[in-house]
């Protein structure tokens, strides 16, 4: 049923609209302006009072209302000195005369001179009635009491339901009869405010809709309330992708970060062989779980720092990483030092108690070094902390819930231990979740000149010199054993570069121990019976001889050792007259 107020719809509609409008009533009398309208005519926006005639003559507004025929005028208002269009047409709504609507488009002089000519012409005029039908979003039009009195052929493609199906229909009825779950003209109604709300259609189809309320001027209740509705469902889709894409960048992201971790974590370990390389990649994976991790290997092989590497690599590396030496805190003062004790426990406990070493580590990471040292009694104890996640110091009842990660570390054959009873198996099942395996550097003879260089690098930055080791001095020390393993290399290095009276530190300048241990054909020799400077000839001889042998000729030598070809030939001749001498 359409409202009594159905013939004053149309000038309100166009409150709606932007363009610039002028309605009539019935008799051809102006009812409304719009600023737009107003500012084109010459008229101040802030003027209340709508004049009779705004277009001073120049449109037959009646005729236009009578007849129902449109018209199109050229007009230049007294106020403007402007020239424009006025595109004027009859409204209907149900065959009731509701009066005429003119809209204003500003013409520059070719269209002027065109229309001169030519004269307005029916097929350039278009009414309300298109605008509405040609509208690409969809609208949907009721009077104040939800009565529905237009929709436009884009409702009908956007929701697939045709207009025959709800014109003159009630939206409570529509709602009530299952046709729609919920109505923005209803709520628009019973909050006289707009509303948007999102819907999705029986197709699937989600569309936006957003109804807008048009009120009496007078009397300040609802006329009519607009609805536009827009098919929203490709945009949502273009976010579902858009969401997609960010969390697929956001794991690239991740995976770079965590590439980058790992690049700047194996900076750190410095090393060439390709066995390590795969060592640090496996434990660096293992850095991102809490897993508790077995590190074993040789005395001086990195332990330590590999153990540091994990914590720096992990979600803990904000929280403390605390080392135990299991292997030098004394016994009797061990259990203290691992989990604390409150005032009092024991004769000569500070007043104040004390946290242990556990709690110290609370979130963080715990790094037991040899763990292969500590007693059975203790290894029980720790049992307990590591399965109950949970401890209890000295002199005290009350539990103390631990989140701790523990790295273990020991240079002892454990599973030798587990049978002589000397380590706890369960102990062992614990702490053994991933088992790494450092091998020893004689193992790994490409990692000694990064690791001299390394080391170098460090004393330079120490003491503010730059000193390097020549090829020589770089190539015994690949040849030896080094049963120190990695530690033993530091020290080496130091000792040479602290003896060194040149910025070049040279096979001369080699500890006894290392030049004492080449054979023949490998540079190394046999100490027994020689003095220090007998080696040292030996040596020099045998790293010169060797050079020239397996390059041809003292010059190639020459460049290749990075010295001169006199220098070479002049020693040569005075050590084999040394070592001929010596026999």
């Amino acid at each position: 049923m359409v409202s009594k107020k159905s013939p004053e719809i149309a000038p309100l509609v166009l409150t709606q609209m932007q363009a610039a409008l002028i309605a009539y009533d019935h008799t051809g009398k102006t009812v409304f302006l719009n600023d737009k309208a107003k500012v084109i005519l010459g008229l101040g926006t802030d003027e209340k009072t709508i004049k009779k005639d705004p277009l001073e003559g120049h449109v037959d507004i009646v005729k236009v209302i009578n007849t129902g025929d449109p018209s199109l005028d050229m007009v230049t208002p007294s106020k403007s000195q402007k020239t424009f269009f006025a595109h004027t047409f009859s409204l209907e709504i149900k065959n009731h005369k509701n009066g005429a609507i003119s809209i204003l488009f500003l013409a520059d002089k070719a269209e002027r001179m065109l229309l001169n000519r030519q004269g307005p012409s029916v097929e350039m005029v278009s009414d309300l009635e298109a605008i509405i039908e040609n509208t690409y979003d969809g609208i949907y039009i009721t009077d104040g009491n939800a009565n529905t009195l237009k929709v436009n052929r884009a409702y009908e493609r956007i929701t697939g339901i045709k207009r025959r199906e709800i014109l003159g229909r009630n939206m409570r009825d529509l709602v009530a009869s299952g046709t729609f779950d919920r109505s923005v003209s209803l709520e628009v109604i019973e909050k006289k405010t707009p509303v948007t709300i999102m819907q999705e259609l029986r197709s699937g189809k989600k569309i936006l809709v957003t109804g807008s309320p048009v009120f009496n001027s007078k009397t300040r209740e609802i006329e009519i309330v607009v609805t536009n509705v827009r098919d929203i469902t490709e945009l949502i889709a273009l976010k579902e992708e858009l969401h997609e894409r960010t969390l697929e960048a956001n794991r690239y992201y991740a995976e770079l970060e965590k590439m980058k971790t790992m690049q700047q974590q194996k900076a750190k370990f410095i090393t060439k062989s390709r066995k390590m390389a795969e060592i640090l990649e496996t434990v660096i994976r293992a850095a991102q779980f809490d897993s508790n991790i077995l590190i074993t290997g040789e005395s001086g092989v990195g332990k330590g720092l590999l153990a540091v590497l994990i914590h720096e690599a992990s979600s803990r590396k904000e929280h403390p990483f605390v080392t135990i030496n299991c292997a030098g805190i004394p016994e009797d003062l061990f259990e203290s030092e691992l989990f604390g004790y409150e005032p009092g426990a024991f004769s000569g406990a500070s007043a104040k108690g004390k946290k242990g070493l556990l709690e110290v580590g609370d979130k963080g990471t715990v790094f037991l070094d040899e763990i292969g040292d500590m007693s059975l009694r203790l290894q029980a104890k720790l049992l307990r902390v590591i399965e109950e996640k949970e401890m209890t110091r000295l002199g005290s009842t009350r539990t103390i819930k631990l989140n701790v990660r523990i790295i273990a570390a020991t240079n002892q054959d454990i599973h030798s231990m587990i049978e002589q009873k000397r380590f706890r198996q369960d102990l062992f099942f614990r702490i053994n979740t991933i088992s790494v395996m450092i091998p020893p550097l004689r193992e790994r003879a490409e990692d000694v000149v990064p690791l001299i260089q390394h080391f170098t690098k460090k004393l330079n930055e120490r003491y503010h010199i730059r000193k390097h080791f020549s090829p020589q001095a770089a190539q015994i020390l690949m040849s030896y054993q080094f049963p120190g393993n990695v530690r033993e290399l530091s020290n080496i290095v130091e000792q040479a570069f602290l003896m060194s009276k040149d910025d070049l530190v040279d096979a001369l300048d080699l500890p006894v121990q290392v030049m004492g241990t080449l054979d023949a054909q490998r540079f190394i020799v046999n100490s027994a019976d020689k003095s220090y400077n007998d080696i040292v000839n030996l040596m020099e001889y045998k790293i010169l001889k060797n050079a020239v042998d397996k390059y041809g000729s003292t010059h190639k030598a020459a460049r290749n050792l990075k010295i001169s070809q006199s220098t070479i030939v002049r020693k040569l001749k005075k050590l084999n007259t040394m070592l001929i001498d010596e026999k």
